[in-house]
């Protein structure tokens, strides 16, 4: 993995690390040169911690649980428990009781119990809660912006209920959602359904939001198909938006994504170079020496002269 992969996916971490402690993200940020393996490994820990707390109590009231209907369960984990105690319970309960329950339940309190749950703790459960309901639940976190709860469930749900839930998410939303996936393998399996104008719609979507950084992360988990297809609505914005590309690329060293969108458009070098001719020396100097260590000057020669004296 590049250094600046690295620091995609360590952003990514902080994000994720920032939900679960209830943090905003700017007041973590400075974690981000931390590798993203260690900081994947603190918020597991983190994680273990806020569930470990009081398990032996839990674990009596969840087979206590056994004795009681599902309706009545369902109205105690609602007026009673609350999300936070009922996602707890939600990965210890026998898994044809909390599906029972589950479907007692209304789609905003599930959201609610969602954003506190650990996929990983309920994994049997949520793989068969019904389709329909993921996409109602789905509905409410992108009403409440919770991307990274919504990317946390992805790799635990059949393909159905990821259709489901996709049909739920505007473009901006699953453009971020892929950003906070737990395993970037999924995406493929979060993109599958979508039609063909919907790359067109993500890249709208980076480029009224200001989400480029998100949207070339995402080329490198693409197959051809969609990566040819966002490229080519890329390439068709208007010439700021372009730059503004360029300028990310620049900021964030994605020499390696410049790679994959010159296999598209080969005159997307020439751009890249003219950028950086322009750019004031001192700051040409420092990515020149950048660029350099990576391998992207040997596919695209034509940014060496754009850098030359520099």
């Amino acid at each position: 993995m590049s250094r600046a992969a690295d620091a995609l996916q360590a952003r990514g971490e902080v994000l994720k690390l920032a939900r679960v402690l209830g943090r905003d993200p700017e007041q973590l940020a400075y974690l981000e040169p931390v590798p993203p393996d260690d900081l994947r490994a603190l918020r597991d820990a983190v994680t273990e911690t806020l569930y470990d707390a009081h398990d032996g109590s839990l674990r009596r009231l969840a087979a206590a649980s056994r004795l009681l209907p599902a309706g009545l369960m369902a109205t105690i984990g609602q007026r009673a428990f609350g999300p936070l105690l009922s996602a707890r319970l939600a990965g210890m309960l026998e898994t044809d009781k909390a599906v029972e329950v589950a479907a007692k339940l209304g789609p905003d309190f599930l959201a609610d119990v969602a954003v506190e749950l650990d996929p990983r703790r309920a994994s049997e459960l949520i793989a068969r809660i019904p389709a329909e309901l993921i996409g109602q639940v789905t509905a409410e976190l992108v009403a409440r912006h919770e991307h990274v709860t919504m990317g946390r469930f992805v790799g635990h749900l059949a393909d159905e209920a990821i259709t489901a839930a996709v049909a739920t998410m505007d473009d901006r939303t699953l453009l971020q959602v892929a950003f906070v996936l737990e395993d970037k393998g999924d995406v493929s399996r979060l993109l599958a359904t979508l039609p063909r104008n919907r790359s067109g719609g993500i890249v709208a979507a980076a480029a009224q939001h200001g989400l480029w950084l998100e949207a070339l992360d995402l080329l490198n988990h693409l197959d051809d198909r969609h990566r040819g297809e966002m490229i080519a609505a890329a390439l068709a914005l208007p010439e700021a938006a372009i730059t503004a590309v360029l300028d990310t690329v620049i900021e964030h060293d994605l020499w390696d994504e410049v790679v994959l969108i010159a296999h598209h458009d080969g005159m997307i070098g020439d751009r890249l170079a003219r950028r950086l001719a322009a750019l004031p020396d001192r700051r040409r100097r420092a990515v020149a020496q950048r660029l350099r260590e990576s391998q992207a000057l040997k596919r695209l020669p034509v940014l060496d002269q754009a850098l030359a004296g520099a």
